[in-house]
């Protein structure tokens, strides 16, 4: 017999709410999710959930549902349009070819576009003050990132080290004599924010080399013809708009009932009977969460795991105008910072080492920022922020700006459900405590009749290819058939 949802719910989040006694609605496995990552690509690698579900349709299993805490499907890939305008919020590139899964579905339904080569840019190298810096100085940035970053066997040497000292112990050499003058310095602090980047991090001391070694490369990057959310309206147009509930943020499950039932409880109090639930919310919402949402609590392993793992924040900036000011070729402006000479409430800016053109529409420009100053951003009031770029923009362009005719900003790390960007990682702390991989996260559980009733899926559960859309796509097929193995276990693969 069903039963109501009797306690009250989200109270840190959104405090108070009323008790809610309306009965629960049945369902078989239901696919739970609170928003994915994220974002970034030569920074941005993000999530899926979706395929999943499309998994169980296609296998006959029907009564299925995706409870979605915001109000898009796609979570941390979300493209973002205004007047014209076509920017990313979260994920932007495909991470490779053929072998990635989610550039042959983007193949399918025509929706891969190719980035433009280098050639195409107006490239410039920068100092702060908008000298011209020397740009054969990039050839140590790739030649390091060749060393540490795409060797097969470099890392070995820094298991039980941060990946960030593989760079730091070879910089010296390779940029030779003056690799502890401010421009060396400069390009040491250029290629610690690229690397972070491409980490998610906040320094590239916090990842474990071993960490970092894991990443399979799959080859070329690719762009979407027409934003990322091509992906998710090919989504919508096969899993029945009935199988999804926009704005419906799970705030409580109850796994252990004793009747092989999972209650789930939204934040409007409407409550859900589950046998199955693969939970996809993101690792930095999980993390702050866990204790809150589920009863019983998680076994122990997975809190002390949570410690040793952390999800990245990073953010983009973005501004556009109808007539380009730089010139008519995508810009692509490197910054080396040879000072920190900055007013006190702009020092944020310093971790901006790169404006560029985004492929979707090469008349806005877009900043990444990383970790601590990206935090600091998102607590600055939208003006303030284009106050601070507009500052940069003129100091390193020497060039009087007009005003954007577009501005936006995102905020991650604000989001209460993401609560990050784009990689969960496995910390130098974590290495030390002898977490070696994501597999014990990934581990199913079971209730006091030793059925498996709550199934994790998301980027943070991949073993190698977290941080990234295929990934999580992946582990959205996985925990897919390892349902159908449960509900059909006599089926023909």
């Amino acid at each position: 017999m069903d039963r109501p949802a009797r306690r009250k719910i989200c109270l840190s989040l959104h405090a108070p709410f009323p008790s809610r006694t309306q009965p629960a609605s049945p369902l078989q496995p239901l696919g739970q999710s609170l928003g994915e990552a994220g974002t970034p690509s030569a920074p941005l690698r993000w999530d899926l959930r979706e395929e999943r579900v499309l998994t169980l349709i296609d296998n006959g299993v029907s009564d299925v549902l995706i409870l979605e805490a915001q109000d898009h499907l796609g979570g941390r890939v979300r493209t973002y349009r205004q007047e014209g305008v076509v920017v990313e919020e979260g994920a932007e590139w495909i991470h490779g070819g053929w072998r990635n899964p989610v550039y042959r579905v983007a193949v399918a339904i025509d929706g891969v576009d190719t980035p433009l080569p280098d050639d195409a840019f107006d490239w410039r190298v920068v100092t702060q003050d908008g000298a011209a810096a020397d740009k054969s100085r990039y050839d140590v940035v790739e030649t390091l990132r060749d060393t540490c970053e795409r060797s097969d066997d470099v890392l070995l040497a820094y298991y039980g080290l941060a990946y960030g000292q593989c760079f730091l112990d070879k910089f010296s050499g390779e940029y030779g004599t003056g690799y502890d003058s401010p421009e060396g310095e400069g390009w040491l602090h250029y290629l610690e924010q690229i690397v972070n980047g491409e980490e998610g991090t906040e320094s590239w001391l916090d990842i474990a080399a071993r960490e970092a070694d894991k990443y399979p490369d799959l080859g070329y990057d690719h762009q979407w013809k027409s934003g990322y959310d091509t992906l998710f309206q090919f989504y919508e147009a096969v899993i029945p708009a009935s199988k999804i509930r926009l704005n419906s943020p799970v705030c409580r499950i109850l796994w252990d009932e004793g009747d092989d039932k999972v209650l789930l409880v939204t934040q409007s109090g409407d409550s859900y009977l589950a046998s199955h639930v693969i939970f996809t919310a993101s690792f930095g919402h999980l993390k702050e969460r866990h204790t809150n949402i589920f009863e019983p609590p998680l076994p122990e392993s997975f809190s002390v795991h949570f410690g040793h793992m952390d999800l990245g924040v990073s953010n983009k900036i973005q501004l556009g105008w109808t007539n380009p000011w730089w010139g008519s070729k995508p810009l692509d402006l490197d910054i080396i910072w040879t000072s920190q000479d900055l007013p006190l409430d702009r020092l944020w800016l310093y971790d901006i080492v790169n404006v560029a053109s985004v492929h979707s529409d090469p008349n806005v420009l877009q900043m990444f920022i990383m970790g601590k100053d990206s935090k600091n951003m998102e607590n600055l009031p939208a003006e303030t922020v284009l106050e601070h770029v507009m500052y940069l923009l003129k100091r390193i362009t020497l060039q009087d700006i007009p005003q954007p005719d577009f501005f936006h900003r995102t905020s991650w790390y604000n989001n209460p459900w993401t609560r990050g960007a784009y990689e969960t990682y496995i910390t130098l702390w974590g290495d030390h405590q002898g977490l070696k991989g994501h597999d014990p996260i990934t581990v199913p559980l079971k209730n006091s009749q030793g059925r498996q009733v709550l199934m994790w899926a998301g980027e943070h559960t991949h073993s190698t290819r977290y941080g990234t859309v295929d990934g999580a796509y992946d582990t959205g097929e996985r925990e897919g058939y390892r349902l159908l193995d449960i509900l059909k276990p006599g089926r023909i693969v």
